[in-house]
């Protein structure tokens, strides 16, 4: 397979994939925090860089350096995690838009694996990049929502919200010699309000809160809620090729617009 990581090639390389009109590139938009006991802090980022070779390797489509980076404050009570402040985030995501974008790249997919945690941020800098860029199409790929259907249907537990059966499963298959399931536990707290469903697959949340860190060490001593014990490989397979599969369906339907705006 070709090289398709934009780091590993020369500027001639990737100038000669643009004068042969693969002008779409993916980026991996990830996170580093905390993920409880059991899993390590990239978990974010490992699932999307995972996801875009699989894409990259049926679809040709390049892939820029990951985003390591994002809003994550309110697991700032766990040593580890670093957070940006969301104009910072947006300020990273214009800046490397603007760049790929003087170079002919038009469309520019961004894979959200913070998921709600980036979606504000991110979605505030495709804001002003349309301004800014018009002949730029900027796309964010929510990481469960691509493939929710398959996610839910292979997901056995009712609380789904952070480092839980979903992204442990995820994980079994990007990285599994970081995933330690012997340290997993349960972990179910009430919600504050029955308006906050807190990752409860059967109700959607109808009022949102940011946690601050030292509401989210209250809420989790352990650092994550839901079942990760319940997570296995063949789960995460299932998840991660539904993404793939997604995406790269996407990616064909993206070559296809008219860049009429």
């Amino acid at each position: 397979m070709q090289h398709v990581w934009l780091q590993d090639l020369t500027w001639p390389e990737i100038k000669e994939r643009l004068d042969a009109g693969l002008k779409d590139i993916l980026v991996p938009a990830g996170s580093t925090e905390q993920h409880g006991h059991h899993m390590p802090l990239g978990v974010d980022t490992f699932i999307p860089e995972w996801v875009a070779r699989e894409v990259a390797a049926r679809t040709g489509t390049l892939i820029a350096p990951p985003i390591w980076f994002s809003t994550a404050e309110h697991h700032m009570g766990f040593p580890g995690t670093i957070t940006l402040r969301s104009e910072t985030l947006m300020a990273v995501v214009r800046d490397i838009v603007h760049s790929l974008s003087r170079h002919g790249f038009r469309n520019i997919i961004l894979l959200n694996g913070h998921t709600s945690g980036s979606s504000p941020a991110l979605l505030a800098a495709t804001d002003e990049i349309q301004r800014e860029l018009p002949g730029v199409r900027v796309f964010t790929v929510d990481m469960v929502e691509m493939a929710r259907e398959e996610i839910l249907g292979c997901a056995e537990t009712e609380i789904l919200f952070h480092a839980d059966e979903i992204e442990a499963s995820q994980m079994l298959v990007a990285r599994p010699d970081l995933v330690q399931l012997d340290k997993a536990v349960a972990v179910d707290p009430k919600p504050p309000s029955r308006f906050m469903a807190m990752g409860t697959r059967a109700v959607h949340d109808r009022v949102h809160l940011r946690h601050t860190p030292e509401e989210w060490r209250e809420l989790t001593p352990y650092g994550h809620i839901g079942d990760p014990a319940a997570a296995t490989e063949e789960k995460g397979r299932v998840m991660m090729e539904a993404l793939v599969d997604n995406i790269s369906a996407f990616i064909e339907e993206v070559r296809k617009m008219p860049h009429s705006r």
